[in-house]
């Protein structure tokens, strides 16, 4: 990782007023030689304790991938959240996964019945677009069915999609039982990750296991593939919440606990300093 300034990590990358964001992916843009942003954004000042349904996708450019980014516009309004940015190199096209579907917010920053809450919750969608600059099309149907009422994935969310050059897509996915009816559920949220798989990102995706592939409970995957050693997952440890773990695989299907520990909740400063976060959760990674 690269060391931060404290004028970085007090400031963070992208402010927007007073808005609260939340799990950035940046690309880089020959088109225009800017960095763009896309992350999901609290509509109304809210925060996240009601990112359902007040959550959106925003769109930001710097000259640094460090920032500051500017905002640009509102690519997706509520209720949209947890964007992954991805290029397909076949179709030429940027994909954008992301949870959600039309859903008005709330302008007092309230919640909705928990029975509208699980439908948005469990709708992975993706847009593409040929350029980081647009235009992007209206978002897709859910793609991946969720489990059965009493199923380890009822939820199906936060996707990570895998793009090989045959068109064959991994779509790895958070996936939780039935929980928004039972408020005591929440403390002790049994989050694992699952695998859905398709011949194109597009779908039809099916799930090959009917269990999670990593046996340690994680959440907010994100997966990628090097050619020279397979295949890499970060996750949020659910059970472990303070760090970053790790897991891999040699194909894809096959992975090893995730209980390794990649990074804890502090993060070195440029001038040697350690700065102590509450957490840190929905790893991202860009790659130059």
């Amino acid at each position: 990782l690269i060391p931060i300034s404290a004028e970085a990590a007090e400031d963070g990358a992208y402010k927007h007023g007073t808005s609260t964001s939340w799990g950035a992916n940046v690309a880089f843009c020959d088109e225009d030689n800017l960095y763009h942003m896309f992350v999901s954004e609290m509509k109304s000042n809210c925060t996240l304790s009601s990112w359902i349904p007040n959550s959106q996708i925003t769109h930001a450019t710097s000259k640094d991938i460090s920032g500051p980014y500017e905002f640009r516009e509102t690519l997706f309004d509520t209720f949209h959240h947890n964007p992954r940015l991805t290029f397909d190199a076949a179709s030429g096209k940027y994909l954008l996964f992301m949870i959600g579907g039309d859903l008005d917010g709330t302008e007092d920053c309230s919640g909705i019945p928990d029975s509208d809450g699980e439908l948005y919750d469990t709708r992975i969608v993706y847009s593409e677009s040929a350029s980081l600059n647009g235009p992007w099309t209206t978002p897709s149907e859910p793609l991946v069915e969720r489990g059965a009422e009493d199923a380890w994935d009822y939820v199906v969310t936060n996707p990570s999609p895998i793009i090989h050059s045959d068109g064959t897509t991994y779509l790895y996915y958070r996936g939780t039982p039935k929980y928004w009816d039972d408020d005591s559920l929440l403390g002790e949220l049994p989050e694992s990750v699952g695998v859905a798989v398709a011949p194109h990102y597009s779908g039809p995706y099916t799930k090959p296991f009917s269990s999670p592939i990593l046996s340690y409970m994680n959440e907010d995957p994100f997966a990628w593939f090097d050619p020279s050693r397979g295949y890499k997952m970060l996750t949020h440890g659910r059970d472990d919440p303070l760090n970053t773990h790790y897991a891999y695989s040699p194909d894809g299907l096959n992975w090893s606990s995730g209980s390794d520990v990649a990074c804890n909740n502090t993060v070195t400063l440029d001038d040697g300093t350690i700065r102590v976060f509450k957490n840190r959760e929905r790893p991202q990674i860009y790659f130059d």
